[in-house]
């Protein structure tokens, strides 16, 4: 096993729909990726904010005339999403648009993790993107391990 990356940040709402790549130098085929992806909090917890920003969310898509037929608080929880894709030197591999604030992947020469495609990682760049959908807290941690899980690694 070898570790091929180890990087945290915090992202915050102005980098909502925005994107965070590392890009990794394979130095031969890569057989066996391994990805741990973890990002916190996952939800707003404070009403306030989230009433705020579902209201402020009303009046920028619903049509005055039809915003009183809408509660808020069935938009409750508001929620950070981050998620991954993963591009080869010749290829997109893949995406996972999962809402789990802990994720496992794995993409092997024969499967992979839903969303992503199973073959070998060649050699030269990996670019792993961190896909920032929505930031709904103050500040939002992630931490993203990567690592080649082959034998002769």
């Amino acid at each position: 096993m070898k570790t091929l990356l180890i990087a945290e940040g915090t992202v915050t709402p102005s980098c909502s729909k925005s994107h965070i790549t590392y890009t990794l130098h394979l130095s031969r085929d890569c057989h066996e990726l391994h990805v741990k992806f973890a990002y916190e909090p996952k939800k707003l917890e404070d009403e306030e904010q989230a009433e705020a920003l579902i209201r402020e969310g009303f009046n920028q898509y619903i049509l005055e005339e039809h915003r009183a037929s809408y509660n808020w608080r069935e938009f409750l929880p508001l929620q950070n999403l981050l998620t991954l894709s993963f591009d080869d030197e010749h290829s997109f591999r893949g995406a996972g648009h999962r809402h789990d604030p802990v994720q496992h992947l794995t993409v092997t020469a024969t499967e992979a993790s839903p969303g992503f495609t199973p073959g070998v990682f060649p050699r030269g760049q990996l670019k792993i993107m961190i896909n920032v959908h929505c930031v709904v807290t103050e500040e939002c941690r992630y931490r993203l391990q990567v690592w080649d899980g082959g034998a002769d690694a």
